[in-house]
């Protein structure tokens, strides 16, 4: 496991795309003077340091450190990203694994084509240290959502599944339908495994979902009730006040100014004059 303290951007080095000549490619031998991320999007990169040797196959990362002897072990054909950066060791603030797999290969991606550009207007600038930072907390995070997913039965995965595509879809009125369709399950199977790994309804969580971001627009925002209605895809405002009123008993006007007193009496009390 590695170590890096991001309290400040990682220091980005050299950052590039290698695609292997089709014959006879064995990667160099040099000295490592800082750290390299490699990301494989194609084939296999064979390599070693000093202590260990490597295969790293498509849709894999490696992190090597700092070594006196970086070398490739096979004639190998592939394609990767690689990244050199340096980073502090300790006290850390993320940790990953040496080598593992590319937990999110198309947002790891998206962020790679970002450091391309930021690398093309302004070489190792300030968009190019945090971008670089950025591919190491996403594979961190990346690695720790994976980790925790391994230790959940295939039934509490699917749920997890569930949560985050809802999480991603959370202002469209979703239907079961659409979570169905998207991970490959019949609607009704999903809805019981939903139910009986959860103890709640998965319509009814759809519901409560839904109804948690009206509560945080209407109370964090000043869009007005019209805006919030279209920002949640309903059809129109008058569906919108509907459905607040039947699960809030309120309607969206009156949640919002209940909230704002609330806030304003919050506020007063821990005032240092009303103290």
């Amino acid at each position: 496991m590695l170590h890096f303290n991001l309290v400040r951007p990682a220091s980005l080095v050299w950052f590039g795309e290698f695609i292997s000549p089709e014959h006879g490619w064995k990667h160099l031998t040099r000295q490592l003077y800082e750290y390299e991320l490699m990301m494989l999007t194609e084939g296999t990169l064979y390599i070693a340091d000093e202590k260990e040797e490597y295969a790293v196959s498509a849709g894999e990362y490696l992190i090597m450190s700092p070594t006196r002897r970086q070398h490739g072990t096979r004639i190998c054909r592939c394609r990767f990203y690689w990244l050199h950066f340096q980073c502090p060791a300790l006290p850390a603030s993320i940790s990953l694994p040496a080598q593992a797999k590319i937990p999110d290969p198309k947002r790891i991606g998206e962020i790679a084509n970002c450091l391309f550009y930021a690398e093309q207007r302004e070489h190792r600038g300030i968009a190019s240290h945090y971008l670089a930072s950025q591919l190491l907390i996403e594979l961190a995070a990346g690695n720790a959502v994976a980790r925790a997913r391994e230790a959940l039965t295939p039934k509490e995965q699917l749920c997890a599944r569930i949560r985050e595509y809802v999480a991603w879809h959370r202002f469209s009125d979703i239907r079961i339908a659409d979570i169905a369709r998207e991970l490959g399950y019949h609607e009704k199977y999903l809805s019981a495994i939903f139910h009986e790994t959860t103890g709640q309804p998965l319509k009814r969580f759809l519901i409560q979902t839904r109804l948690t971001e009206a509560e945080r627009l209407l109370s964090d925002t000043d869009y007005t009730v019209t805006e919030v209605a279209y920002y949640l895809n309903f059809q129109n405002p008058n569906n919108f006040s509907r459905f607040f009123r039947s699960e809030r008993g309120m309607t969206p006007q009156e949640y919002r100014k209940s909230q704002r007193s609330r806030d304003r009496a919050i506020a007063l009390a821990q005032s240092p004059i009303s103290q």
